[in-house]
């Protein structure tokens, strides 16, 4: 069995650039930012205060701006994970042009903590895999892939949705690693499209500017990459339905008459 990988991909780019796409390309990358000149502001507050051993002992007070920061940047990290929820059932769904208020609250904490752990479980899992001769670890990544949809679609935890997945991606696993070497290309191409801002690194201003071309292209391809997985989730969830289909359809066909 297989998928037709133009067309997700195809469909994925459509998905993207629709209004919700696009508002969703927005907040990540304005959450992005945020965070990011909040990093530079810490960074450079703390290179020109030039502190003196024991100064910090003598006066705690010092340390407020860098707690409040990271207070601030842990914020701003859930919002960020939030959001990553929320255009996965934006995507798998057929809405195109809101972002319904729904999909940033339904079930958001149980799946934000089974997306949190499940993202160190998986990591784990395919670094173990990728050890073991680098074939492994590729196929685990393949077969795994659509935990995250799980999660976030069908409120399962990440244990359930690692079974899930491994049974949707079987006969399709081909396939979809020719969909993720596609999906990885095209993202490096975007990267390096952007990395023209890198040119102007070296100064406060120059900082910022290598900033926003960097965290403008992770919004463009963490959405296009949602928008490809949500679209090739629904694809095979669509291909299994017909094949249960076919298969009864048969079965009632050769049952012989009462």
């Amino acid at each position: 069995m297989s998928i037709n990988v133009t067309r997700i991909l195809k469909q994925g780019y459509s998905r993207s650039i629709e209004r919700n796409g696009l508002m969703l390309i927005g907040v990540i990358f304005v959450i992005s930012i945020l965070n990011g000149l909040l990093g530079i502001g810490i960074d450079q507050w703390i290179a020109s205060q030039q502190f003196t051993p024991g100064e910090i002992q003598a006066n705690p007070t010092l340390l407020i701006p860098p707690i409040a920061g990271g207070i601030v940047s842990l914020v701003l990290g859930i919002a960020l994970l939030v959001v990553s929820i929320a255009a996965i059932r934006v995507f798998v769904s057929e809405e195109t042009e809101r972002l319904p208020r729904e999909y940033f609250t339904r079930n958001m904490v149980w799946a934000a903590l089974n997306l949190f752990v499940g993202v160190i479980v998986f990591g784990i899992i395919v670094a173990l895999g990728f050890v073991a001769l680098i074939i492994p670890g590729i196929f685990l990544l393949v077969a795994l892939a659509f935990w995250t949809v799980y999660v976030a679609v069908e409120d399962q935890n990440f244990i359930t949705a690692f079974r899930s997945s491994w049974g949707l991606t079987r006969g399709y696993r081909l396939s979809l690693l020719v969909l993720g070497v596609a999906v990885i290309l095209l993202t490096a191409l975007i990267t390096l499209a952007f990395g023209v801002g890198d040119l102007a690194s070296g100064s406060f201003a120059g900082d910022i500017v290598a900033l926003v071309f960097a965290q403008a292209a992770s919004a463009i391809t963490t959405v296009f990459s949602t928008a490809v997985l949500a679209t090739a989730y629904t694809e095979l969830n669509a291909q299994d339905d017909e094949f249960g289909e076919a298969i009864s359809e048969d079965t009632t066909a050769g049952r012989p008459a009462a």
